[in-house]
C-alpha cells in the first residue's frame, strides 16, 4: 500500500484544495482510502467567519473517521468496522462510500494509531491511503510514504518570511537516514538546547517531523548547517503548493484577498529543488505529478 499525506503550514493554505485533487486525479489506483490526523470539516473558519472547503468522495471510496461525525456526511456510508482507536468524536471507525458526497474526517492524531490503521487497511487490500493533517500535528506522518507541503500567504504575505520556514522545512525532509547503532538515537520531540549540544557532532533522530516542532525557523536552519542529523525514517517530498489568497482583515469583517507568488513560486523551485505549483492555477500540472509519482511507487509497491 502507498500512503501520501497532504499538511499544511497553517489554516486557510489551501490543504482540503490538494487533497480534493488529489482524491479527483488518483481515483482508479485500485482501492483508495482516506483519513485525516486530527479534524477536518469545519463549516465555517471559527476565525475569519469565511467558508471552508470540504472533503468531497465519490462512491466506493474507504473513509477511516469518527463514528461522531458522520452524521454531518452527505455521501451515504456504509459501515465495514469499527476500530480499537479513540478521538475527542468517539472511536474510529472504517465506512466505504455507497454515494458521492461530503464527508467529514476525524482520524487518529497520535503516530501509532495511525501505523496501526495503516496495516488494518491494508488487509482489506487499499492499495492507495491519503492523509490530511496540519503542520500542529505533523509527528504521524514520519509513517507515511509520500508527502505535499502546503502554504501560502494565509500562513504568512511576508515573502521573506515564507520562504525562510519552507526552505527549514524542506531542510528537514531532506535530512538524510541514519541507522540505530551507528550514531546515538534521540526519542522524541527535539529541543534546540539539546540540538545545539551536538554541534559537531552527528545524531540520530525519529524523523523529520520531530526536528520541525522547533518553530524559530531562522536557528533552526543554522543549526541544521552546524550538527550533521539523521532521520530514523522519512517520507519523500512530492511537491510544495502555494495558494496565494488569503483572509484580509476589513472594518465590515474578513475577505479574501491575493498576492502576486510568481517570484516566489520560481525561485522556490530553483532554490530548494523541488516543484512548487499554485493551487488556483496549476490543477493539471498537479494531477500530472501525482500520477506519474503514485503510479511510479503503486507498481513498486505491487
Amino acid at each position: 500500500m502507498l500512503s501520501l499525506g497532504v499538511f499544511g503550514t497553517a489554516k486557510n493554505t489551501g490543504k482540503t484544495t490538494v487533497f480534493n485533487t488529489a482524491l479527483r486525479c488518483l481515483w482508479g489506483f485500485g482501492r483508495v482510502a482516506i483519513t485525516s490526523i486530527g479534524f477536518d470539516g469545519e463549516d465555517l473558519d471559527h476565525i475569519t467567519g469565511l467558508p471552508k472547503p470540504k472533503v468531497v468522495v465519490d462512491e466506493g471510496i474507504w473513509i477511516v473517521t469518527s463514528k461522531g461525525v458522520t452524521w454531518r456526511a452527505t455521501a451515504r456510508l456504509e459501515l465495514v468496522r469499527g476500530l480499537d482507536v479513540d478521538t475527542p468524536f468517539g472511536s474510529l471507525e472504517i465506512y466505504k462510500a455507497k454515494s458521492p458526497g461530503r464527508v467529514p474526517l476525524v482520524g487518529p492524531n497520535r503516530a501509532d494509531d495511525l501505523l496501526k490503521v495503516k496495516e488494518i487497511l491494508a488487509g482489506y487490500g487499499v492499495e492507495l491511503f491519503l492523509v490530511d493533517g496540519a503542520i500542529n500535528r505533523m509527528i504521524p506522518f514520519q509513517y507515511v510514504d509520500l508527502v505535499i507541503l502546503a502554504t501560502g500567504a494565509s500562513r504568512s504575505t511576508n515573502i521573506e518570511e515564507l520562504l525562510l520556514e519552507t526552505e527549514a522545512i524542506v531542510k528537514a525532509l531532506f535530512l538524510p537516514k541514519g541507522e540505530i547503532g551507528k550514531l546515538e538515537l534521540l526519542e522524541g520531540p527535539i529541543s534546540f538546547e539539546v540540538l545545539k549540544s551536538y554541534e559537531g557532532r552527528g545524531i540520530l533522530v525519529e524523523s523529520p517531523f520531530h526536528v520541525l516542532l522547533l518553530i524559530d525557523y531562522r536557528n533552526l536552519l543554522d543549526l541544521l548547517r552546524k550538527v550533521e542529523v539523521f532521520v530514523l525514517r522519512k517520507p519523500e517530498l512530492l511537491c510544495i503548493t502555494l495558494n496565494p489568497t488569503y483572509p484580509e482583515r476589513r472594518i465590515e469583517g474578513f475577505r479574501l484577498s491575493m498576492i502576486d507568488f510568481s517570484s516566489l513560486k520560481s525561485f522556490l523551485s530553483k532554490k530548494l529543488g523541488v516543484p512548487c505549483i499554485d493551487v488556483l492555477r496549476e490543477e493539471d500540472e498537479l494531477c500530472e505529478l501525482l500520477n506519474a509519482r503514485v503510479r511510479r511507487g503503486w507498481a513498486f509497491t505491487t
